[in-house]
């Protein structure tokens, strides 16, 4: 199961009800925060994640909101005597602002209108493009691998393919039998999207970039600083978008789920409410990201 933890969700100035960017994706043994907010350390620990047990840090852009507590967490993993890989990524010149230590893994991006690969593994894949703010921002894309369908063991049976070759089958991947090529689609009924796709685009006003890493997405955290009451214009500008700007990406992209994200610190306690409003009656699969919200997404 694929599990997202939001741990901020407010933009540039913290409240009691809304923290700074932080997102926790866990699913079998991988632990990727994305953003590292003022304060992530305190929310790790609210939600029982010890920093050793991080596998991966995304930052999405170099803007104190989403990094300036990311120095104060390798501190805490370096006290602690962390000796496991954990790999950092971000925009270019990241690596100027962290320290030489033998456990860190620095991987550095650069501006890029195509969607590329970063990591890719049997077990998951981490892809990003450059979305639209004031300085270099990545979007990310992390891909799980799950089953494709549902397994039929009595063709698998009749085409003989030994047992220990199923779950490779099941989970999307072609196999060779003596000299016979075996792909799921022989023995996995209804085969479908072999991956749940979990998009997020950092801070970034609305376009063809952010729809493209986002097309087909399981869920897609979208930048919402703002309500529909601004100028789009001057919002974007600033390289952010509206609650209507989230919503037609997520419509353009075909996503499942869409999350609003980064709200601005002028809008209140009653902000979920408002936020909604704004964006339910166009996009029905739409939510409001709160401390501590949890998003649950298990192979179907």
């Amino acid at each position: 199961m694929v599990v997202i933890t939001f741990l901020g969700s407010g933009a540039a100035i913290p409240s009691v009800w809304r923290s700074l960017p932080g997102i926790l994706v866990t699913h079998e043994g991988l632990n990727i925060l994305m953003d590292a907010g003022e304060g992530v350390q305190l929310r790790l620990q609210e939600v029982g994640v010890s920093p050793l047990r991080l596998t991966h840090i995304l930052i999405s852009h170099l803007h104190a909101d989403h990094f300036n507590g990311l120095l104060g967490l390798i501190a805490t993993m370096q006290l602690l005597n962390r000796v496991t890989q954990l790999t950092i990524i971000g925009p270019a010149p990241i690596r100027d602002w962290l320290p030489d230590l033998p456990f860190l893994n620095v991987i550095e991006l650069h501006e890029s209108s195509q969607e590329r690969v970063i990591i890719g593994s049997e077990k998951f894949e981490i892809h990003y493009i450059t979305a639209y703010h004031n300085l270099l921002d990545n979007a990310y894309s992390l891909l799980f691998k799950k089953p494709v369908g549902k397994f039929n063991p009595r063709k698998a049976k009749e085409l003989g393919v030994p047992v220990h070759l199923w779950r490779r089958l099941h989970m999307g991947e072609s196999v060779r039998v003596g000299n016979r090529l075996i792909t799921p689609q022989d023995v996995v009924d209804n085969v479908g999207n072999p991956y749940i796709k979990v998009v997020y685009t950092g801070d970034t006003a609305p376009g063809d970039n952010v729809i493209a890493i986002s097309r087909s997405a399981d869920v897609l955290i979208h930048d919402s600083t703002y309500l529909d009451d601004m100028d789009m214009n001057e919002v974007h500008k600033l390289g952010h978008s509206t609650c209507i700007d989230a919503v037609n990406d997520a419509v353009k992209a075909g996503v499942n789920l869409l999350a609003l994200t980064h709200v601005s610190y002028r809008y209140g306690m009653d902000y979920w409410n408002r936020f909604m409003s704004c964006a339910v009656p166009r996009f029905p699969r739409s939510i409001v990201a709160l401390n501590g919200l949890k998003i649950d997404l298990a192979p179907s």
